[in-house]
């Protein structure tokens, strides 16, 4: 990758999430703070469960825990004294808990407070308090147009902020057609030269593996193979519904992102029912490798993809399972969709792209605060 120039101010920015699991915000926050770090700026992550520790330390990235559990004073002022020991010019905060003790703490020290948002759910949280914290809230960046437009029209207060878009970044060097990892991954696995689905996300609720079992078993007389990177609480849930609909299913549990490359890059094709995405990161990686998708028209997954793969309503499995059957009997529309897609992800969703817009966003920002 070629060298990327330095800021001309350099920023200390910390970047602090309170989730629970290192899941796709996780990732999401590393390619954000690699992508600061590679414009010059001082990158300090902070976060507050181990697993997500692990995660980020497990990425080579400077990471804190915080003992923060709840909303308060006492976890306020533990977070101050993070950002103090940086100093931070910047906070850009992640979840909706984040964004409230970011706002306490700009009481104490003076930063700027920037809202990623990057959360799955119907609706955006609209409680007073969170209108209050908002007032210390600076700026705001969604990952798509189409996140912006529904927060913004279920919770407007949001929108009284400057706000801006920033597609999610994707490692496109890393996340690249390879047949050979492709061949050496289905080696590992047995899989033979047999056609498979790959889907990646954590076996929860909001995925829709239910709905996405459910399409897939009304494929053809035989149903394709179903492999899932990916773990959660739904996991003995998956393997009952699938055994019952005759779905033949290989769950493997977390994958390094080179496997998961080489597991992209073996799929015939990846699939995804989310209905809820703020972004779709795996869909956005699955692109990269020059795979073809079939998703769910809903959620920002329309305005990821593009035209480049092919979406069914979120509400009608035949349909899905019609895409999908389709697709598989087409090989010649598969490969040209996959390659497609791969020229997307290099267009729109580089890191380079990325880290140059947040970078610049921040700059603009801290200038006009630290001036102020």
């Amino acid at each position: 990758m070629a060298a990327v120039a330095a800021s001309p101010r350099p920023l200390r920015v910390a970047l602090l999430t309170s989730a629970r699991a290192w899941r796709g915000s996780g990732v999401s926050l590393t390619h954000i703070a690699r992508g600061l770090a590679a414009r010059g700026h001082t990158v300090q992550l902070l976060s507050t469960t181990p697993a997500v520790t692990a995660g980020f330390a497990a990425a080579g990235l400077p990471v804190e825990e915080l003992p923060i559990h709840d909303t308060g004073l006492a976890e306020a002022r533990r977070l101050t004294r993070a950002l103090a020991a940086l100093p931070a010019d910047v906070l850009v905060a992640e979840t909706a808990r984040d964004v409230r003790l970011g706002a306490l703490a700009s009481f104490a020290r003076r930063f700027a407070l920037v809202h990623s948002y990057n959360v799955n759910r119907a609706a955006p949280p609209r409680d007073p308090i969170m209108r209050l914290a908002y007032r210390r809230v600076r700026l705001t960046i969604f990952r798509t147009h189409t996140g912006e437009r529904e927060v913004v029209a279920g919770a407007p207060f949001i929108g009284r902020r400057p706000r801006r878009v920033i597609h999610e970044g994707v490692d496109v060097e890393l996340f690249r057609p390879d047949a050979g990892a492709g061949l050496a991954f289905r080696a590992r696995h047995g899989l033979g030269d047999r056609p498979f689905l790959l889907a990646a996300g954590a076996l929860e609720r909001e995925k829709r593996y239910d709905w996405m079992l459910d399409a897939l078993a009304r494929v053809g007389p035989r149903p394709p193979l179903l492999v899932i990177r990916g773990s959660g609480s739904l996991e003995s849930a998956v393997r009952v519904q699938a055994e019952r609909l005759g779905v033949d299913v290989r769950l493997l549990g977390f994958l390094p992102a080179d496997e998961l490359a080489a597991a992209y890059n073996a799929a015939t094709c990846f699939v995804h029912a989310c209905g809820v995405e703020t972004f779709g990161l795996t869909v956005a990686e699955a692109m990269a490798c020059g795979r073809p998708v079939v998703a769910v028209a809903a959620g920002a997954l329309p305005e990821v993809v593009g035209e480049v793969a092919v979406l069914a309503p979120p509400d009608d499995p035949a349909a899905f399972a019609a895409a999908v059957g389709d697709l598989l009997a087409d090989p010649a529309r598969a490969a040209a969709l996959g390659a497609a897609a791969r020229d997307r992800a290099l267009a729109a969703f580089s890191m380079e792209r990325m880290g140059r817009e947040y970078s610049e966003a921040l700059e603009a920002l801290a200038a006009g605060e630290l001036s102020a």
